[in-house]
Order: structure tokens, then C-alpha cells, then sequence
């Protein structure tokens, strides 16, 4: 395949990329929303009104909270509901959009790293860009990112990252831009920035790409400039690095994630940390996609003295210096640092809740699996032999097929977590997710033993306690689900639903005073609350002797939900009454 005499077409390049992404994807079209997917898509309420989502001043006001990518939600749900088919579809077309992108820019980058010098020809080439293109587009790894819905942030931030990259070679390739033009292909390039940004931060780190790829050449018409003023750009590059780090060591909460500060590891420990994933745990699972887990247990390195530290930073500089020093038309370090950069918000300064997630690696890996095809291309040159094209097509082959077996991992709620607690049988959130998955199913009974021995590793978790009240109050015993209900509503005393649970209890149970407390507490931290308006309007109209204040609570409750189940009851009520 890589030294072979037929001649490749573009058009044939794009047709059979884009045929084996249906091929080997399609078999999770069918898959329910899982993980964060739930809450962000089927339980968002901002979602039950998608047009409100559909404008450009939903996307002024929440540039910064990944607007674009809540909008392309939105767009979802006003074209086919909450079906996940067309999450799905679109993911999908996504991913194969990004690997045709890959192939094109992967063409323009050897011609301009001159590979045509070390007697790379225009086939050859274009072959190896898209055997590279085909790696990015079917390799097990990028499962997550693509079924994985909400890390559709990832995907989208992926197209507009590639689609700036292509139009910034476009514009030098031109042989003669006039300054109006150049002016129109920046503004271009920095909309289409803006929109990725939009979708996810990683965007952030393209400018870094493009100038790394516009000086990195050996025969860059920068290389002059750059001599000349040495000194000074290493000054200011390092004035602004010392001053980063300054903030980030001494602000905790500085670039975090999407989660809170105090649920990090710190940030000390997570930089720590970040070498020794990136070498033993990304690098591993490009080379080696086996056991890939959705949720993986890092070990957390506190010390610079420590060993995993030590050994994944000084295989980071023999990387680098080592491509530096052999390949002297620096395509290689090009391509290793477009891994390291692409990756290096979610593993260096923005610290994040997951020491490790395989998503955070989707554009990044087309570094890893651009230099696999180059060794591959290389062994078929010099060998010439039939066999080692074989390897091509079975390398390709295996990695197809531990894609497709691994998209069934995530065909339910209780295939994911069985696999991923299996993997990581340490951690809290598998074991919580495993029994939440159990109860779906109606296995009650095994929800509960779960639950019961994840409080045993950490018995001050909201959802583990919330949970476990709802099960034990299903199955009719109280005093359990009360503790539980009391202790969840201690543990985040900002979630409504743990007293609106309090408030039934005490209401079957006839304590109507104390139902009456926790059913105010509810509607205080959610105003919009339907359902307990309408339980307080029960307790204060039929058993506190407070029918005035009752009738106010059933109207509110009616106004909120006016096609709630009984609305038609609480209207003949508050009609009865009107007249009394």
C-alpha cells in the first residue's frame, strides 16, 4: 500500500475514509445517552426550549461556558427530540469530517517540511497521509470522543482546529498575497478560531501550531528574523512563562476546569502527575489500545523526586531533543510537539477533576499516528516486499475491529461501568455508577450492595446517599431512607430534591408541620420547583388549616406546570374556591 505503483485519487482518498467511518461506527448508533450525557442533554431543562438556545445572543452571552457546542445540543433537540440516533449521526459525520481535514493538511505539511527532497514523491505522500488520516479515523481510542456525546466538544473544537490549520497553509502557499488578502484569509482564520473556542478551550493552543509550523521549517524565510532577535523573543517568552507559573502556583482556583476547586487533587500534585500520563498512559494506549477505560486509576505523584515524575519528563526531552538532532528537516519534532501542545491545557496548567481521560486526546493523537505511518512507509520503501504492505492492511484490520468491540462497551449503562469497574475497582465513581446503572435495570437489590460498599471507601458522597434513600424508600423502609435523605441533604445543602424527598416521607407519614419545613426549604433553593408547590398546597390546604396560603401554592404549582398530571383537580379547586 505505501510503495505501491497505482496511482491514489483524492476523490478515492476521501470516498473510502469516509466509508470506513460508517463501517466501523456504525454499530452504536443505537446507543443511549450515558455518563454526563444524562444530565447535560435529558435532564437539562435549558433543553426542553431549544429555540431559546438558537440565537446569536445565546452564543454572545455564553461564548466562554462552550456555547457553540450547547447550541449544536439544542439543534438536536429541535430536529429529532432527545432520540440519540442523531446525537449520534452527527458526532459521526463529525469525526469523519475531521480525518478528511487530516488528510489534506497532512499533504500540505510534507510538501512544506520538503519531503520531496529525501526523495518522498507526490504518491507516496499522499498515500502516507492517508494511512496517517485512516489511524486518526478508526483507532479504539478515539471511542470515547466520538460515542461519548457530550465529548462532542472535543470533535467540534477538532474541525475548527483543522480548518484554521488548512486555511493558514492555503495562505502560504499563495505565491503573491496582496495585503487586502491577507488580511481576509487572517480575519477568516480567527472566526473560525472564535467558533472553536466556542466549543472547547483547546482551540486556544492553535496560534502556538501555526507558528510553530510557519518557523519550524529548516527553510523557513523566518529562520533570519528569529536569529536576530534571539534574545529578546526568549526574554519575553520566558517573562511570560515565569509569570504564569507565579499564578498558577499561587491561585489554586486559576484555570481550573469544569470542576470545583476543592475537588481537585491540587494543582502541584496534578502538573506532577500530568508526564508520567501522558508518557505511561496516552503514548501506552496509542501504541497498545487494549483495556482503554473510561474512567482510569492514575496513581497521583506528589514529589519531584518521584521515579514515574523523573522518567516520563526525561523520555519528554529525549523526544524532542532526540528529533531535533536526527531528522534535520524537524518534521518529526513537528509532529511531536503538535501532541504535546494540543495536550497541554488539559495536562499541564488547566487542572481538571480526572487525572486522565482518552477524549482530551483526539486531535492530539494524529501527532502520535502521523510518525507511526512515516515508520511504517519507511519499512515498505526499503523492504519492497508484498508482505509488508499486509502488515498495513492488518494493522488498519485490528485496530477496526477493537473499535467496533469496543463501541459495544458502551451499548448501556451497565456494559459501561461493568467494564470500566472491572478495570478501575478502586475508584469511587465506578462502584457509584455500577449500582446507579443496576437500579435502571430494576436490580434493585444489587444497586444497594454497590452503593453499600461504596459508602464503605467514601460515605460523605451526595449521590451515593441520595441514591440509596430513593431505593430504601421505594422498597418501603423509611427510617433508612430518611437517614440517608437527611445526610445527602447535609452533605450539598444547595440541592432541593433531598427535602422535597424529606417532605413526602413526613407527609405519608402525617408529621405535616415538619413536611411543611422541608417542602418550603425545597421551593427556596428552586423557585420553579412544580411538583412541591403543589405538595404545600396539599399540606397547608387539607391538614394545616391554612387553606388561603394552600389555594396560592396549588395556583403557583399550576402556573409552573400547567399539564402537570392533576392540573385539571387543582383548576376545579381553585375555581370552587373562587366563589366562596
Amino acid at each position: 500500500m505505501i510503495s505501491g505503483n497505482s496511482r491514489v485519487s483524492v476523490v478515492g482518498c476521501c470516498l473510502l475514509i469516509s466509508l470506513l467511518g460508517v463501517l466501523i461506527f456504525a454499530n452504536h448508533l443505537n446507543n443511549p445517552f450515558q455518563f454526563d450525557s444524562v444530565p447535560y442533554i435529558t435532564n437539562n431543562i435549558n433543553l426542553k426550549n431549544p429555540e431559546t438556545l438558537l440565537t446569536p445572543e445565546f452564543w454572545q452571552q455564553e461564548f466562554l461556558e462552550r456555547g457553540l457546542l450547547r447550541m449544536s445540543m439544542a439543534l438536536n433537540v429541535q430536529l429529532d427530540g432527545f432520540e440519540p440516533i442523531g446525537y449520534h449521526i452527527l458526532n459521526l459525520g463529525l469525526h469523519i469530517l475531521n480525518a478528511l481535514l487530516l488528510f489534506f493538511v497532512l499533504e500540505k505539511t510534507f510538501r512544506r517540511f520538503g519531503l520531496h527532497a529525501i526523495g518522498w514523491e507526490d504518491q507516496r505522500i499522499r498515500t502516507v497521509s492517508f494511512f496517517a488520516s485512516v489511524l486518526f479515523l478508526c483507532h479504539p481510542i478515539q471511542t470515547e470522543s466520538v460515542i461519548y456525546i457530550i465529548s462532542r466538544s472535543e470533535v467540534m473544537a477538532s474541525t475548527f482546529y483543522l480548518l484554521g490549520l488548512f486555511m493558514f497553509q492555503q495562505l502560504l502557499e499563495r505565491p503573491a498575497t496582496s495585503r487586502p488578502q491577507y488580511c481576509f484569509y487572517i480575519l477568516i482564520i480567527f472566526l473560525i478560531a472564535l467558533l472553536g473556542f466556542s466549543a472547547k478551550q483547546t482551540v486556544a493552543t492553535l496560534p502556538a501550531i501555526m507558528l510553530l509550523y510557519y518557523f519550524c521549517p529548516a527553510n523557513s524565510p523566518a529562520w533570519p528574523f528569529l536569529k536576530k532577535w534571539k534574545w529578546a523573543i526568549g526574554g519575553v517568552l520566558s517573562a511570560v512563562v515565569g509569570l504564569l507559573f507565579y499564578k498558577l502556583f499561587t491561585d489554586e482556583t486559576f484555570l481550573i476546569g469544569p470542576s470545583r476547586a476543592e475537588e481537585m487533587v491540587g494543582r502541584a500534585k496534578y502538573m506532577l502527575s500530568q508526564p508520567g500520563v501522558i508518557v505511561f498512559y496516552y503514548i501506552k494506549k496509542l501504541l497498545f489500545p487494549i483495556n482503554l477505560n473510561i474512567d482510569p486509576d492514575i496513581e497521583v505523584v506528589t514529589t519531584f523526586l518521584s521515579l514515574n515524575f523523573l522518567i516520563s519528563v526525561l523520555v519528554i526531552i529525549l523526544l524532542l531533543v532526540g528529533s531535533l538532532k536526527i531528522f534535520k528537516n524537524r518534521f518529526v519534532f513537528f509532529f511531536l510537539c503538535w501532541f504535546f501542545i494540543i495536550l497541554s491545557p488539559s495536562s499541564s496548567i488547566v487542572t481538571l477533576h480526572d487525572l486522565a481521560a482518552e477524549h482530551r486526546v483526539y486531535l492530539a493523537s494524529a501527532g502520535i499516528f502521523i510518525l507511526l505511518a512515516c515508520v511504517v512507509s519507511e519499512f515498505t520503501h526499503k523492504t519492497r516486499s508484498p508482505q509488508t504492505v499486509l502488515i498495513v492492511y492488518i494493522l488498519i484490520g485490528v485496530f477496526g475491529v477493537l473499535t467496533i468491540k469496543r463501541n459495544t462497551v458502551w451499548k448501556s449503562e451497565l456494559s459501561l461501568w461493568q467494564d470500566t469497574y472491572s478495570k478501575s475497582p478502586h475508584k469511587i465513581r465506578p462502584l457509584i455508577n455500577l449500582a446507579r446503572a443496576y437500579s435502571l435495570e430494576g436490580e434493585t437489590e444489587k444497586a444497594i450492595k454497590y452503593y453499600q460498599e461504596s459508602l464503605i471507601q467514601s460515605p460523605f458522597v451526595f449521590a451515593t446517599n441520595y441514591n440509596l434513600g430513593d431505593l430504601y424508600l421505594k422498597k418501603g423502609l423509611e427510617p433508612d431512607a430518611i437517614r440517608h435523605f437527611l445526610l445527602a441533604s447535609r452533605i450539598e445543602p444547595e440541592v432541593p430534591e433531598s427535602f422535597a424527598k424529606l417532605g413526602e416521607i413526613y407527609l405519608s407519614q402525617k408529621k405535616f408541620q415538619l413536611a411543611d419545613t422541608y417542602f418550603k426549604r425545597a421551593v427556596e433553593l428552586n423557585p420553579h420547583y412544580s411538583l412541591v408547590f403543589k405538595n404545600l398546597g396539599v399540606v397547608n390546604y387539607y391538614h394545616l388549616n391554612n387553606p388561603k396560603q394552600g389555594l396560592a401554592y396549588f395556583s403557583r404549582s399550576l402556573t409552573l406546570d400547567p399539564n402537570q398530571p392533576e392540573a385539571e383537580k387543582i383548576r376545579q379547586l381553585l375555581v370552587i374556591n373562587q366563589y366562596r
